[in-house]
């Protein structure tokens, strides 16, 4: 410490001149201010440190039994002889507390040590400490329990089990008893019994030391105290003299203690479980929320099928299982009929139990006790709500993802079966009362309902009439030169037959109605499968069988012509070759006579003699070629005819259509007239015939002249169209059986 600079002192006796640095040690100024040589007076502050303390020491100590100054305690070690030449003194043991003496062995099997003077003091004596010094503060505690019984109350509780500590000390044998406390109990606990002598009851001597060991009862101002247990430092005392306590006992419990304990476990295991509830929550919500993010919208399907033939009216049902990664939640939808058929809701949403008949499993939540994806093999069976399904395929996500994650996935494994006709019962015959229609409808159901109508058909052939020229196909001579007019109505299928055969003079045959209108079936068919006849089957040599009889279709009139041509339409352009032009296909049906037999024709209807012709004379000329022709067909027909696509008269330059399209010499002849038409055996001609009522009908398109009378009891031909010329009837167009 650097000093400070000289300080001159003055008192009133006298002026005191002394340099000394500052603070410096406070004992030379004591010293210095002739301060008494007394305890407390010698000071050493240490400025530097906090919390400065001044605790006065003792003086004495014992030594030999005595009480003797520090101060002076090796002159009196020399005096008593304890030195390094003589044996040692008494010393505290260190295995017996802090108060424990072991007597000293100066004297043992030697003369007494003496002092210089060789004088024999009162100090060489051993001495022994006093028991104020020797059992000051040494106490012996012990664990005890006594029953008390409350006699005011009933049930578990009259029974109190107390549990102390007696506490036995050794200074003066006296003995306090202590209940620990403990909180809201309702007892007076704490101090028992003060601490004081007491009297053992069997002998009238105080208790002492040696009447306390574990596993012994005393007895104790009436009340009965069971020594279980004692501290560590007690049965250590205990051996040291020589005795060994025996092992701790356990003591009764008190019915409130056990069910304070029952109550204190259950609260435990409450707290405890609630704790793992909120933990395995919390995971759980980690899960969810890590497989939401990781697998929504991942959908594996698998396909199955369950096959219920061996219920009745069973049968094979197609399923998909549609397995979801996010929550293992499982659906299915069914398939209609096949694999690939009309889907519908098989099974809603949800998780399905191995075993449903077990509704724990279904209540606990548990994972193995539902399907999982490992149930969901291809080629195995599985179990859903006693329904047995068989996995035989999955998608191609579904075989990727488990590829990926369990390895391998077996191939698909084949389900088709070949398709066995269902045996049906067969239809019963009409009896003949009524139609077929409504018989079959009495067969079908027991409420019959009367036969559906084709609307849309009957609202397009309203009122449409379709007429065709018959022969009887016959061998003898008198029945096959009979004609016949079959009228045919599309609306609803039916037909009648007019025969023509007394149309005329003299034939000797008389003309009516020979077939009332009705729905004509087909030879062969009855019953469910009963077939009617359908514009499909009249054409130009159809054979129609009207009540054994068979009639072969010679020809049609224009409006039936038209109405077919407009029907067949689109199959025309899938029978002919379509990619070729209008003018081309007319000019291979049209020969090099009949191009010749136009020109004259349109040159005799141009009565102005100026090559030009209106263009329905033209269309009435051409109407023998444009058979399979449809409409859009004819609408470019005409646009190419007229030229000019401005010209809006409705005039054609027949010349320059001959010349174009039929490729005739404009400056060729004139060709030679046509010959005339013979009638048909019906004798139905060109002009038109009149029906039995007088109505007259419209014009025959006439078949050609018949080479011979024989080739007439041939089965006709269709001279007038050419082969191919009806599309989808071309096939057809052959002759009827003889």
């Amino acid at each position: 410490m650097v000093g400070r600079a000289p300080v001159r002192h003055q008192s009133q006796s006298g002026t005191l001149n002394n340099t000394m640095p500052a603070f410096s040690n406070l004992s030379a100024v004591a010293a210095a201010a002739q301060v008494p040589f007394q305890p407390g007076t010698t000071l050493h502050f240490d400025f530097a440190q906090k919390n400065m303390k001044f605790p006065r020491s003792t003086t004495l100590d014992f030594q030999n039994g005595s009480a003797v100054d520090r101060s002076r305690a090796p002159a009196q070690k020399r005096e008593l002889g304890a030195s390094r030449h003589t044996s040692q003194g008494g010393a505290w043991s260190a295995h017996s507390g802090p108060r424990s003496w072991t007597a000293p062995n100066t004297f043992a099997g030697a003369k007494p040590p003496t002092t210089k003077s060789s004088v024999a003091s009162y100090l060489d004596q051993p001495k022994t400490l006093p028991a104020f010094v020797h059992l000051d503060k040494v106490a012996l505690r012990f664990k005890c329990w006594f029953k008390d019984d409350l006699a005011l109350l009933t049930g578990p509780d009259r029974l109190i089990i107390h549990k102390v500590v007696l506490t036995y000390y050794l200074i003066d044998d006296t003995i306090s008893v202590m209940e620990p406390r403990q909180e809201n109990s309702g007892l007076n606990q704490g101090c028992l019994l003060r601490r004081q002598n007491l009297v053992d009851p069997a002998t009238g001597e105080n208790y002492t030391w040696k009447d306390l060991t574990v596993g012994k009862d005393i007895e104790v101002r009436g009340q009965t105290y069971h020594i279980v247990d004692c501290d560590h430092y007690t049965r250590n005392w205990y051996a040291e003299q020589g005795t060994q306590l025996p092992a701790p006992l356990q003591p009764p419990l008190d019915p409130y203690e056990i069910r304070e304990m029952q109550e204190r476990k259950k609260r435990k295991d409450y707290e405890m479980a609630k704790q793992r509830r909120v933990q395995a929550e919390m995971m759980h919500t980690e899960e969810v929320k890590h497989r939401f993010l990781t697998y929504d919208r991942k959908v594996l399907r698998f396909y199955g099928v369950w096959d219920d033939r061996h219920h009745i009216f069973g049968q094979r049902h197609y399923v998909t299982i549609r397995f979801y990664l996010f929550d293992f939640t499982i659906d299915m939808q069914e398939r209609e009929g096949s694999p690939t058929g009309q889907k519908s809701r098989f099974l809603v949403r949800q998780r399905i139990p191995r075993d449903f008949r077990n509704l724990d499993d279904m209540k606990r939540g548990a994972d193995e006790g539902f399907l999982g994806l490992e149930d969901l093999v291809i080629g195995s069976v599985v179990p859903i709500f006693g329904k047995r399904i068989f996995v035989y395929d999955c998608d191609d996500f579904s075989r990727r993802y488990l590829e990926k994650v369990a390895g391998p996935v077996d191939a698909p494994v084949p389900i088709s079966e070949p398709a066995l006709p269902i045996p049906r019962l067969p239809t019963p015959p009409s009896n003949g009362l009524g139609s077929e229609e409504d018989s079959i409808q009495n067969c079908r159901m027991l409420r019959p309902k009367p036969a559906r109508k084709d609307m849309a058909k009957y609202k397009k052939y309203a009122g449409k009439v379709m007429r065709f020229t018959a022969r009887w196909d016959s061998e003898r001579p008198e029945e096959s030169c009979r004609t016949f007019i079959i009228s045919y109505y599309p609306a609803d299928d039916t037909l009648s037959i007019w025969e023509t055969s007394g149309n005329g003079r003299n034939t000797g045959m008389a003309s009516g109605k020979f077939l009332e209108r009705m729905k004509l079936a087909k030879p062969g068919t009855s019953g469910s499968r009963i077939a009617y006849y359908q514009q499909a089957d009249l054409y130009i040599g159809a054979v129609v069988t009207a009540q054994t009889r068979r009639f072969v279709l010679t020809s049609m009139d224009r409006f039936t012509s038209r109405l077919m041509d407009a029907d067949d339409g689109p199959e025309v352009a899938t029978t002919d070759d379509s990619s070729r032009s209008v003018e081309e296909r007319l000019a291979e049906r049209i020969s090099r006579a009949d191009a010749l037999d136009i020109r004259d024709k349109c040159r005799i209807a141009d009565r102005a003699k100026t090559s030009m012709l209106a263009l329905e004379p033209l269309m009435e000329i051409l109407a023998d070629h444009l058979y399979g022709f449809s409409d859009k067909d004819i609408m470019t027909l005409v646009d190419a005819v007229r030229g000019d696509p401005s010209d809006y008269s409705g005039m054609i330059d027949y010349e320059s259509f001959c010349t174009q399209f039929l490729g005739l010499d404009p400056d060729g002849g004139a060709a030679p007239p046509a010959p005339p038409h013979s009638r048909s055996a019906g004798g139905v001609g060109e002009a038109g015939s009149k029906d039995p009522g007088g109505t007259t009908l419209p014009a025959i398109v006439p078949p050609p002249a018949q080479a011979s009378e024989e080739g007439s009891r041939l089965p006709m031909q269709e001279p007038i169209r050419p082969e191919g010329s009806r599309g989808g009837n071309s096939g057809r167009s052959g002759g009827s059986g003889g």
